[in-house]
């Protein structure tokens, strides 16, 4: 019979187990956001940022607090996550009342009741740090306990963003390919209906076609779609 696993144990297995995994980025950066709240005692709320396309986003939250905390941040340009960020290191703010490090953003933030904060920096292939795992407590302050745990999410986590991210892009890549397909069928389709109605080649019904999609300012896919569906009404409109 197994042993029982220790909780900490348990919930790094979890994360581990996002590895094997092909689900959305959003799914996955959200697992990773419900483990960390799970797994680490002081957390109470945990969200992922991404930098993407030269901006900041929340990608994944553990609940509507974590964006309205990192709005703060972001409206402010101040935080422990845009530093984390920024420097590729761990910010911690055992309490956020006596922290003078980001005077923009500690006001906005106790107002959410929010007592102390911890951010851990993800580094996503090779291009370090593409985002952080931000930790926010409202009942006790981030220990250095809660640090230790933190950073051992760090490598899985990072693992996992950067998976789930290689993921987004292989479907995105994917659907551009059938939809390229799609269209070299319907263009094809439409080709064959002109070629047998007006008697030309194939070379001549595909510049047809091209003159009628510039002539009704129609994409070319579009307008092969609606004479394949309804040839008389667009061939002799």
């Amino acid at each position: 019979m197994e042993e029982p696993r220790e909780p900490l144990e348990e919930e790094l297995s979890d994360l581990a187990g996002l590895l094997q995994t092909d689900e959305s980025l959003e799914t996955m950066l959200g697992h990773v956001a419900v483990i960390a709240v799970r797994a680490i005692p002081a957390c109470d709320a945990a969200g992922v940022t991404l930098f993407e396309h030269d901006r900041v986003i929340t990608a994944a939250a553990s609940g509507p607090l974590v964006q309205r905390v990192d709005d703060h941040q972001y409206s402010t340009d101040e935080g422990p996550c845009l530093e984390s960020l920024r420097s590729g290191e761990v910010r911690r703010s055992p309490s956020l009342a006596d922290d003078t490090r980001w005077p923009k953003f500690r006001g906005p933030t106790l107002d959410e009741g929010v007592v102390s904060c911890l951010s851990l920096p993800l580094v996503i292939g090779n291009h370090g740090t593409g985002g952080v795992l931000n930790l926010y407590s409202q009942n006790r302050p981030f220990e250095e306990a809660d640090e230790v745990i933190g950073r051992r999410f760090i490598p899985p986590a990072s693992v996992a963003v950067a998976n789930a991210r290689a993921y987004a892009k292989a479907h995105a890549v994917i659907e551009q390919l059938q939809e390229a397909l799609q269209s070299r069928d319907v263009i094809g389709q439409a080709k064959g209906i002109i070629q047998v109605r007006e008697h030309c080649g194939p070379d001549d019904a595909f510049e047809r076609l091209r003159d009628l999609s510039q002539h009704r300012n129609i994409k070319l896919r579009e307008l092969a779609k609606a004479v394949v569906e309804s040839p008389d009404d667009i061939l002799e409109g």
